[in-house]
């Protein structure tokens, strides 16, 4: 009988010992990250990304988070080439362009569908037509407001390099400060530099207008198609955490939502992240009014970022990478 014990309990000890065994080597949950980098623009899309930094709204899935700014397409080109982010909001074509590029990345969504302006103090100016025989300062060549405009002036017989002097400007700010100083009196500006050239031009007792509604032109142009123009990707090694991305984007859904309901307080939010570019609270709030949100997963927006896409791509290949990105680039739950 004490034998059988004896032959029992080390019976047991080895099942404990195998289960034990057996346990250890089965994959655990993965844990927290230790920092998960978000980058923003020096636009709207920071805003919610400046929201979920200030509410820690990752702190299920990540220790810290931390946020900067990407200033120009040479320093973005930087940060995704480089691997210097996880999420990052960017022109949609830019995603598909690095893409294109077998960097590995996901679109995660389109989250702003308009938010560029023809601005002028020329009253007389209602459509690109308008706009022949004068100079249109242009921020950043070969970026996306250069390719819209050139293509909503294609499709309307314009030829941009002969109808009409674009001036390339390095950036917005020098683009706003040309017209400010009445050098210029036609430039394409995305907002929030739209609505911060306008309110300090009242200032000075400039009256500026939003002449042309770049989304309406083209619209016209396209038969009512949409202009799905920037939104969020994941980069890198965080695609392999799917938990992550999920949570990132639920929270990322909310924080436009919160923004949308709360212009004055998401305002002072982004003032906080974007002070150095000169976008107070009252600016950015102002601004929200004049850009169309609409929080968009990437997969269910595939047609319209597709035909999006193929318009930019009449205008140069390059636009998108040199052609369209396939089913892997859009990210589906």
């Amino acid at each position: 009988m004490k034998k059988l014990v004896i032959s029992l309990t080390v019976v047991i000890l080895l099942i404990c010992i195998l289960f034990s065994a057996c346990a250890s080597q089965s994959p655990s949950p993965a844990g927290k990250v230790e920092n998960l980098r978000l980058v923003g623009t020096i636009g709207p899309l920071s805003i919610p990304l400046a929201y979920m930094i200030e509410h820690n709204s990752l702190s299920s899935v990540a220790k810290k988070t931390t946020l900067t700014i990407w200033a120009n397409p040479a320093q973005l080109q930087a940060v995704v080439t480089g691997g210097q982010g996880d999420f990052i909001s960017l022109p949609t074509n830019s995603a598909a362009t690095f893409y294109n590029r077998s960097i590995s990345l996901k679109l995660l969504d389109c989250s702003i569908w308009n938010i560029l302006y023809l601005v002028t103090p020329d009253i007389a100016i209602k459509s690109v037509g308008d706009l022949k025989g004068k100079r249109v300062v242009v921020p950043y060549q070969g970026a996306i407001p250069d390719a819209m405009f050139r293509f909503v002036c294609q499709k309307q017989g314009i030829n941009p390099d002969v109808d009409i002097n674009i001036y390339y400007a390095p950036d917005p700010v020098q683009a706003s400060q040309l017209l400010l100083s009445g050098q210029d009196r036609y430039v394409l500006l995305s907002e929030p530099s739209a609505t911060s050239v306008i309110l300090n031009g009242k200032k000075s007792g400039l009256n500026l207008i939003r002449a042309i509604n770049m989304k309406s032109a083209w619209e016209a142009v396209t038969g009512g198609k949409a202009s799905p123009i920037a939104g969020t990707i994941a980069l890198g090694d965080i695609l392999s955490r799917l938990d992550i991305i999920r949570v990132f984007e639920n929270e990322y859904e909310k924080a436009i939502r919160w923004m949308l309901d709360n212009p004055v307080e998401a305002g002072e939010i982004g003032s906080k992240v974007l002070a150095e570019q000169g976008f107070t609270a009252e600016v950015l709030s102002e601004s929200m009014r004049n850009i169309d949100w609409k929080f968009v997963p990437a997969r269910d927006a595939r047609p319209e970022l597709e035909a999006f896409f193929s318009s930019l791509a009449e205008i140069s290949p390059n636009y998108t990478g040199g052609k369209l990105p396939d089913e892997a680039f859009y990210y589906g739950k």
